[in-house]
């Protein structure tokens, strides 16, 4: 049995027998940093469950899921079995799956505590294959402000991801058109058979992504994992162009690395070759240099100068980490990267020189071989003479 049937089994049965939201902590902002502690899945929690605590005591929890989606990285996963519940609900309608809070009088399909607990990336998963319905009508007059604004924000950004039309064909406020045929010829225990074949080969298909290969933790959340490999198992004549959320870099860049090393996704690194791509799909070409800021000479391999800074936006959750801990304050604020296919990556041009002296990279500038901190130093000899024995 390899690597990933073995990792596939391992999340398959922590799926069928989670009971309560599971913590992720190779990707906990408490975990990658000390500086600012996060607490905002402790927070977010109705029962007061100390979810930031190193040892979680998940007696009092009332899996209600607001915690995983106050998590700025995702690090909590959503229990499984509440997802195995909205699968259920999902798997049983067929299409146009109705989702509502507790304290919706009408019929759902499948109730929540609240639909701030759903994820907008699991749902925009679900949306990909057929209209979800959200039932906000009591959120209106929802007593918590915070729950109301949670589920604005969710709304926000699947409208964002899918786009004004998009969102309006697979985002409804109520369910039309819905034909009455739930399988056709195919019966409950068929419908349970493929459901359980597609969770499988879903987990199987996206375990070298969910598990780190050095640690053996989940390097994604569940739902982000379910979200890129539901775009996947689409026919590329079939998947629109989603609209995800890339980073701005305003070219001061000094190639420190410490954004790379904190992101807790992965989601930045840097390239050392002209081929890698700004929309992911092609290379840069040497015409197109002055358009994108000119390209820096090309490193030997003895140098290893770092060409471009790369982002990879579907496996980003703006945290904000990455702009909070650079240095030098250039990178901050999102845009629009659209594209139909998976990952998503967009490349800054970087003009970078490695110094003669430390080794460190800078910020290329015609004539200066070494960096600024070397620089301000000449290193001659000292004119007291040799030093005594």
């Amino acid at each position: 049995m390899g690597i990933a049937d073995e990792a596939a089994l391992y999340a398959l049965g922590c799926w069928v027998h989670e009971n309560h939201p599971v913590r992720i902590d190779a990707v906990c902002l408490n975990t990658i940093q000390k500086k600012m502690p996060c607490d905002a899945c402790a927070a977010a929690c109705p029962a007061h469950v100390d979810v930031c605590a190193q040892h979680i005591d998940w007696h009092a929890c009332m899996d209600c899921g607001l915690c995983a989606t106050a998590c700025p990285t995702q690090a909590i996963n959503a229990s499984a079995a509440s997802s195995a519940r909205i699968d259920a609900a999902v798997e049983e309608r067929g299409a146009c799956a109705s989702f509502a809070c507790a304290r919706y009088r009408g019929h759902a399909d499948a109730t929540l505590s609240c639909l701030a607990a759903f994820g907008w990336d699991e749902l925009a998963a679900y949306a990909l294959h057929a209209p979800v319905v959200l039932k906000t009508a009591p959120c209106k007059d929802c007593p918590d402000e915070a729950r109301r604004a949670q589920v604005k924000e969710l709304l926000a950004r699947l409208r964002f991801f899918f786009g004004p039309d998009g969102f309006s064909r697979r985002v409804l406020p109520r369910a039309v058109g819905v034909s009455a045929d739930r399988g056709g010829a195919r019966g409950a225990g068929a419908r349970r058979r493929h459901a359980l074949a597609s969770a499988a080969e879903s987990v199987k298909g996206a375990a070298a992504r969910l598990l780190d290969s050095e640690a053996g933790e989940p390097a994604s959340s569940r739902s982000r994992v379910r979200l890129l490999t539901a775009i996947e198992g689409l026919p590329e004549e079939q998947r629109p162009v989603l609209h995800w959320k890339t980073l701005v870099e305003d070219g001061r860049c000094k190639g420190c690395g410490i954004c790379v090393r904190m992101c807790p996704h992965g989601a930045l690194s840097f390239s050392f070759d002209d081929a890698c791509a700004l929309d992911g799909t092609a290379p840069i070409a040497a015409d197109d240099a002055a358009a994108h800021g000119g390209l820096p000479h090309a490193p030997s391999e003895q140098t290893l100068v770092p060409r471009f800074l790369v982002h990879d936006a579907s496996l980003c959750t703006q945290c904000g980490l990455c702009y909070m801990s650079c240095p030098e304050d250039n990178l901050g604020g999102w845009e629009d990267a659209p594209s139909a296919s998976v990952p998503v990556t967009v490349a800054h041009v970087l003009d970078l020189a490695r110094c003669e002296k430390c080794g460190r990279t800078f910020r290329a500038q015609p004539g200066r071989t070494r960096c600024p901190s070397c620089s301000r130093f000449r290193f001659a000899p000292s004119a007291k003479g040799p030093a005594r024995g």
